[in-house]
C-alpha cells in the first residue's frame, strides 16, 4: 500500500491546552501537530508535568484543546457536540487504563461487553464479540471469573478484550504496564504488538524506556511541546 494511500487516524493541527490554577493560566500544549496513519504503533514518554497526558486526553475525546482543529479518522472533532464526541468516542477508540478500569461486580465477558453494550448491540451479538475478544487475549477460560478472581495480568488482559470487542480502528493504551510485574506485563506488550500486526493503531503512554522500545514510533513530550525520535 502507498504512503498516500494510507489514511490518518489522528490529525492535530496547532493545538493549545491550558488551564486556570487560581489566578493564572498555566501553558499544557503548545502549538502541538501530530499525524498518526493507519496501523501505527507509537509511543509517547515524557516526564511528568509534561503534557502527555492531556495530550492523550484531547486524543480520546476525553477533553477539548482550547485552540488548533482535531481530526479522528477524518471526522473533524473539533466542531462536534458533546452527544456526538461520546458517540465518536465509544465508535473510534479503545482504552487500555494502568488501572484496568474495570467494573467488580461484572465477571470477564461482561466487562468485555460493555462498550458494545453502551451502542445499544444486541445481547447474544456482544457477547459473541466479547467472548471472541477474550479468546485473542487467552482468557476466554475465565469468561465467568469476577475481576477480583483475577491476577493483575489476566485483568488487564481483560480490559484489553474490552478495548478490542467493538473492533475500533484506534487503541489508546495509557501506561498499560504500570501495575504488572515483568511477565505479566511482557505478556501484555505481546497481545499490544499482536493487535497491532493486525492493522489496529495504537498510541501509548509510556514512562518505561524499555517499553517505549517495542513501539515502532516514538515521539516524547517536553514542557508542552512535541519532539520526534
Amino acid at each position: 500500500m502507498g504512503e498516500s494511500q494510507v489514511r490518518d487516524i489522528i490529525r492535530l493541527e496547532h493545538i493549545y491546552r491550558s488551564y486556570g490554577v487560581r489566578n493564572t493560566r498555566i501553558s499544557v500544549l503548545k502549538d502541538i501537530n501530530l499525524v498518526v496513519k493507519e496501523g501505527e504503533f507509537v509511543a509517547v514518554t515524557g516526564r511528568s508535568g509534561s503534557g502527555k497526558s492531556t495530550l492523550m486526553n484531547i486524543i480520546g475525546c476525553l477533553d477539548r484543546a482550547d485552540e488548533g482543529k482535531y481530526f479522528l479518522d477524518g471526522i473533524y472533532v473539533t466542531d462536534c457536540r458533546e452527544k456526538e464526541i461520546t458517540e465518536i468516542r465509544s465508535r473510534k477508540i479503545g482504552f487500555i487504563f494502568q488501572g484496568f478500569n474495570l467494573i467488580p461486580s461484572m465477571n470477564a465477558l461482561e466487562n468485555a461487553a460493555l462498550p458494545l453494550m453502551y451502542r445499544g448491540v444486541g445481547k447474544r451479538e456482544r457477547e459473541y464479540a466479547a467472548y471472541h475478544a477474550l479468546e485473542m487475549v487467552g482468557m476466554s477460560h475465565r469468561k465467568d471469573h469476577l475481576p477480583g478472581e483475577m491476577s493483575g495480568g489476566q485483568q488487564q488482559r481483560t480490559a484489553i478484550a474490552r478495548a478490542i470487542a467493538a473492533s475500533p480502528p484506534l487503541l489508546l493504551c495509557d501506561e498499560p504496564t504500570g501495575s504488572l510485574d515483568k511477565t505479566s506485563g511482557e505478556e501484555v506488550m505481546s497481545i499490544i504488538e499482536n493487535m497491532n500486526n493486525k492493522g489496529a493503531t495504537v498510541v501509548m503512554i509510556t514512562h518505561d524506556p524499555e517499553i517505549a522500545m517495542r513501539a515502532k514510533r516514538r515521539i516524547s513530550i517536553s514542557d508542552g511541546k512535541i519532539l520526534e525520535e
